[in-house]
């Protein structure tokens, strides 16, 4: 599935970037206010959250459905790629990808976000209870945590393509990113420890290309040397979504064949 995915996202790096940038730009709209009100990125912090005023929470509410749109357009266009390049998931469209279907979308794809966040409310509130009520050290407690959160938020991504390529409800896209998961969940592991292991890298790649181009603009100033890693910053942002949507396309669509194949009836999508 890594080397697929690879394919897919360098076959798609061309034409999706400039979207993937955008998307990314829109998700950092209340970054950008807090640049221009206070002169610098505020911490987001519990206490910071509420002292947020109208303008915050408006430009965050919007930067964010805005950019929900741009990712379903860019995974729309990797599924035409991918189709094009032989690897199509089952029942997607081939035709162009329209912003304005993806915006009549808008209700269902905040309904699957919203179900979402309640699933992994769920699935997480009894760790949570258990990591404030057992004396553990920290980095126990926060993975106690943290790998509920992880795991039951990658079931429910599991969704996200059947959402937006097969025009499912949210309730439902919901519940077959959850069969799939509990289904397959021993490969849906190693999906998650790849995805980590290639963001890692993604990280590292990212702030070692920092380090170097400041180096290198450090005569022109800090303004330069700041601008020129805010920019390195926001591409990285942008290439690693965009592998993952690639990722979360190539293996949803491998859940899927698995899935139709398995004559279990708890597969069936």
């Amino acid at each position: 599935m890594i080397e697929t995915s690879l394919r897919l996202f360098g076959r798609s790096a061309l034409s999706c970037l400039p979207l993937a940038t955008i998307g990314t730009l829109l998700g950092q709209l209340p970054a950008a206010y807090d640049v221009i009100a206070h002169g610098k990125v505020m911490p987001l912090t519990a206490a910071s959250l509420a002292e947020k005023g109208g303008e915050w929470w408006t430009l965050y509410a919007l930067g964010t459905l805005a950019s929900l749109i741009v990712w379903a357009i860019v995974l729309a266009k990797q599924q035409r790629i991918a189709t094009a390049g032989g690897n199509a998931g089952a029942g997607a469209p081939t035709g162009a990808v329209s912003a304005g279907a993806m915006l009549a979308r808008l209700p269902a794809i905040i309904s699957y976000f919203l179900l979402g966040f309640l699933v992994v409310l769920i699935v997480s509130f009894p760790f949570g209870v258990l990591g404030a009520l057992l004396a553990l050290p920290a980095v126990p407690r926060s993975a106690l945590i943290l790998l509920p959160m992880l795991a039951a938020s990658a079931a429910v991504s599991l969704g996200w393509p059947a959402l937006i390529l097969e025009q499912r409800a949210a309730p439902a896209a919901v519940r077959l990113g959850l069969r799939l998961a509990i289904a397959h969940w021993r490969r849906l592991v190693m999906v998650v420890v790849a995805i980590l292991a290639t963001l890692i890298v993604m990280v590292i790649l990212a702030g070692l290309a920092v380090a170097v181009i400041t180096g290198l603009a450090s005569p022109a100033g800090a303004a330069v040397q700041g601008s020129l890693s805010a920019a390195i910053v926001l591409l990285a942002a942008a290439l690693a979504v965009l592998y993952l949507s690639a990722f979360l396309l190539v293996v949803f669509d491998d859940l899927r064949i698995r899935a139709q194949s398995d004559p279990r009836p708890a597969n069936n999508g």
